[in-house]
């Protein structure tokens, strides 16, 4: 069974939020929190910075953990091919940029087109991903004590 840990940050600047704009298998265009991947024996703010800086060249520092939410995919063909990655465990975390310099990203995702900022009022009408952000984003980032998301059943 491989259940995979992925570690992703909120990060806000100036009323918009990083995002990864990405491409899916039917070519639609979602998109996900900056992060991915925990390696063994990495610890989860490490990895969360980490991918931060693969994925949108941006160094972070972490402010708190915010949320989990599960995310299973259902469809077996996938399975079979992602094994790895069809049955994940999102350990978000509000997070801020450490300085306002860009590098060059090194490793971004295989979908990731782009990193792009967002202004969070514009939250409501994108695909993001996993879905429940869509919805609890502001609610996320206003809370005090760390949301439980739920599990997230994708076909």
């Amino acid at each position: 069974m491989a259940i995979r840990n992925a570690a992703k940050a909120i990060i806000i600047e100036n009323g918009k939020v990083l995002l990864n704009k990405c491409i899916g298998k039917c070519n639609e265009i979602y998109y996900d929190l900056p992060g991915g991947g925990q390696n063994q024996f990495e610890e989860m703010e490490d990895a969360v910075k980490r991918e931060c800086l693969e994925e949108s060249g941006y160094r972070i520092e972490i402010i708190r953990f915010a949320a989990l939410a599960e995310e299973i995919y259902d469809d077996s063909e996938l399975r079979k091919q992602y094994y790895d990655y069809t049955h994940r465990i999102h350990h978000i975390f509000i997070a801020k940029l450490t300085d306002k310099s860009v590098y060059k990203p090194t490793e971004t995702d295989m979908h990731q087109l782009e990193c792009v900022w967002v202004d969070i009022n514009d939250i409501s009408s994108l695909d993001l991903r996993p879905k429940p952000l869509k919805t609890k984003l502001i609610e996320i980032i206003h809370s005090e004590k760390p949301l439980y998301l739920g599990t997230v059943h994708v076909l």
